[in-house]
């Protein structure tokens, strides 16, 4: 069984209504200024500990919200202008044809398709995820906002204007500090340093008991009772699967993949445990979300993450080691002196002395 049916995976996507808990996705990377986070939601009322961030909605109100199952996203359609800057987000939905046409003009000027795809490939991921229907006339419109924008500011004369000038200064010297930044930790943090921090997450790594299982939910334990029935005259779990109230796992066998005790609900986690692999449960387990039949696949101790997958994360944990020992640095050579909100000298404390044990 593919072990990328994860109850992690599952957790964020709400496949489950059984999850009890499972670690957020934090990914980060602190380059000078730069400090990206990534959280998803999900929709489990069992899972915990989440961190909302700006949906789509957020950007494009209430757009995307009922996607229909044909659309595509705008990040698989196939390119049908034949332009570099249209190859990204592409197209290939409806009777979308090959070619670069004007899909609006302001004015004499013609705003082509390309224009538009190459504005969509600026857009935050989760964005360019949404079907191209819906995307592309919200996209055509922000272009033409922008452009609109920018003939009058450009009729404005603003370009030697004082404020945009301290604001452009000020642009440069920030891009130029964190380029500088971050020449210095791609210098600073080697192939082997991240290795060895690889190594030393290894020693802490925490020897996990999981169970790969599938489940069955129904409303009543009639229902259970019947289907642990049909089981044991022979049919197969993942076809009873199908009927299963939990739809979000009834599409693919009522499979859970790979979880910790600590993921699930007690009542159902006892049950999957106690398990042999191949076994299914001969009494209905009850829980707050109803009757599950469980039937347990395999189990294992949770495998060791493999270097190239926890490399980005090992990568962020050094580069903010290092660039906190380089500024302790810099400031030492450029003999900094602080002094109090009036300019006065600070004056510190000297240390208390630890009174003599006898």
């Amino acid at each position: 069984m593919s072990s990328e049916n994860t109850p992690e995976k599952q957790a964020k996507t709400g496949k489950s209504p059984i999850v009890l808990a499972t670690a957020g996705v934090l990914a980060l990377a602190a380059v000078g200024g730069y400090v990206f986070t990534t959280q998803d939601k999900s929709d489990s009322p069992m899972t915990v500990g989440s961190v909302e961030t700006p949906g789509i909605e957020d950007i494009a109100p209430a757009a995307g919200k009922d996607k229909a199952p044909e659309e595509k996203p705008a990040e698989e359609a196939a390119a049908a202008t034949e332009t570099p800057a249209a190859a990204e987000p592409a197209a290939q939905i409806g009777d979308i044809k090959v070619g670069d046409p004007v899909v609006a003009t302001v004015g004499k000027e013609e705003i082509k398709r390309s224009d538009v795809f190459a504005y969509i490939t600026t857009l935050p991921e989760q964005v360019r995820q949404m079907p191209l229907q819906t995307l592309f006339p919200l996209a055509l419109d922000q272009v033409l906002n922008n452009k609109i924008i920018g003939d009058k500011a450009a009729a404005a004369k603003l370009d030697a204007d004082p404020e945009v000038t301290k604001m452009l200064d000020q642009a440069k010297d920030q891009i130029v500090r964190n380029l500088y930044v971050e020449r210095e930790l791609e210098k600073a943090v080697s192939q082997k340093e991240l290795l060895k921090a690889y190594e030393t997450m290894l020693e802490g790594f925490q020897r996990v008991d999981e169970v790969h299982a599938r489940h069955i939910l129904v409303k009543d334990e009639a229902a259970a009772k019947d289907i642990i029935k049909k089981l044991d005259g022979g049919a197969k779990f993942e076809d009873l699967a199908k009927d299963s109230t939990d739809a979000q796992t009834a599409v693919n066998g009522g499979d859970l993949g790979f979880f910790s005790k600590d993921q699930m609900i007690p009542e159902f986690a006892d049950a999957a445990f106690a398990l042999k692999a191949g076994e299914y449960t001969k009494t209905p387990v009850k829980s707050q979300f109803g009757y599950h039949v469980i039937k347990s696949e395999e189990k294992r101790q949770r495998p060791e993450p493999q270097f190239e997958a926890v490399k980005p994360q090992l990568d962020a944990q050094l580069r903010r080691e290092k660039l906190g020992s380089m500024l302790e640095t810099w400031q030492t050579e450029a003999a900094i002196k602080k002094f109090d909100i009036n300019g006065e000298p600070v004056v510190t404390e000297p240390a208390k002395a630890e009174p003599k044990k006898n």
